[in-house]
């Protein structure tokens, strides 16, 4: 690597822990979600992905679910502040899209796509959220290449983003250097997502997934990236063409939205008790149809030694969440040598303490936050 590419990485790292953090926004001493910024992928002059027959543009799909999202969002919770990226047909830089969303302290943001692979026949079908992560497999590495390409179509990139190439894989060891504090309530909010879109009308749910992708990076709040169908699918082209059926997928992502609010707007993060589990699908073939995941098979469910008792009950300071285990002493533990790692949903939830009360976990937390400024406290019922 050259001495440039590692001191564009330095600068995209010192940019990033420069930018605010998130924090929910409180009523009344309640923690609630009261802004959501949705983003309509794409605009303007950059297109997006295109139908075969030129008539079909992405563009135009993302934007009119996302401005049916925001609608049925508004009439629902008139105390919601929604804020959209784009209204019209226009060009938004993705740099630009995340600073929408931290400049308004947003408590969420929903980034809205349409997939497409280049194939000539037996194009997948279906839809996948995805959620800021350092996997580099064929299939998502593919889809971050054509989602962060959009920053070859804006004036001076190559200073906006700190010499970043989109289609060259040393590019994207930067994001291997970040830690999304927001990491378990996105994955949270994108099985709420999945578990809603595989409903209908686009039925296969290719599931989350986790990638570098530059809109979500840039975040400082729980960010997801939904692709709702593959353009280059006959099948799902004919759902998408039709305004009716993306009536319908907006309603599945405003009903997952609910969802999601409701998991927050009880007791804050810690409402996020026993999350639905999250199966990663297998990496997609780049030769042979798409077919349906294997769940993963979970190893049992691991605690370290804890001093404190464990009723029906308890609540725990959760300091973050990984996709790899890590092994006794690592450097993220930072000293730390009694904590609970669990295995949930696809990922390793680790945390300190078994409380009977939650102002017993507040003290704790007090304590914690010093080495670990994204932890909060998480009631589980065992």
């Amino acid at each position: 690597m050259t001495s440039k590419s590692i001191i564009s990485i330095l600068v995209a790292v010192a940019l990033f822990l420069g930018l605010p953090w998130h924090s929910f926004s409180q009523n009344k001493g309640k923690v609630v979600l009261s802004t959501v910024v949705i983003d309509a992928g794409h605009g303007g002059h950059d297109p997006g992905t295109v139908s075969p027959d030129r008539k079909l543009k992405e563009s135009t799909i993302n934007l009119d679910v996302a401005l049916k999202l925001g609608a049925k969002i508004k009439e629902k919770y008139p105390n919601v502040k929604v804020i959209y990226t784009r209204k019209t047909d226009v060009f938004i830089p993705l740099a630009e899209r995340a600073n929408i969303a931290n400049r308004n302290k947003a408590d969420l943001f929903i980034s809205i796509h349409v997939n497409s692979v280049s194939r000539k026949s037996n194009s997948p079908s279906g839809t996948e959220t995805f959620v800021m992560g350092t996997d580099k497999s064929a299939s998502n590495m593919e889809v971050c290449k054509t989602e962060n390409s959009v920053i070859l179509l804006e004036e001076d990139y190559s200073t906006t983003y700190q010499g970043f190439d989109p289609n060259n894989p040393e590019s994207y060891i930067f994001f291997n250097l970040m830690q999304n504090a927001y990491f378990e309530q996105s994955i949270n909010m994108a099985a709420c997502i999945q578990q809603e879109l595989k409903k209908g009308p686009v039925k296969a749910s290719r599931g989350i997934k986790q990638a570098p992708l530059m809109v979500l990076w840039r975040t400082t709040m729980p960010s997801v990236l939904v692709e709702i169908g593959f353009l280059s699918n006959a099948a799902d082209r004919n759902i998408l063409r039709d305004k009716n059926q993306r009536e319908v997928i907006a309603t599945r992502l405003f009903n997952a939205f609910c969802r999601f609010k409701s998991q927050y707007d009880s007791d804050g993060p810690e409402a996020a008790e026993a999350p639905s589990p999250v199966t990663s699908p297998s990496p997609v073939a780049t030769s042979e149809p798409e077919t349906a995941p294997k769940p993963e098979t979970a190893p049992k469910p691991e605690t370290t030694t804890v001093v404190e008792a464990s009723p029906q009950t308890v609540y725990r300071v959760q300091i973050f969440v990984l996709s790899k285990k890590l092994k006794a002493g690592a450097p993220q533990l930072k000293g730390l040598k009694q904590y609970n790692c669990d295995y949930v949903g696809g990922v390793y939830k680790y945390s300190v303490g078994n409380y009977a009360s939650k102002a017993e976990a507040e003290k704790k937390l007090r304590s914690l936050k010093a080495s670990f400024p994204g932890a909060y406290i998480v009631k589980f019922k065992q």
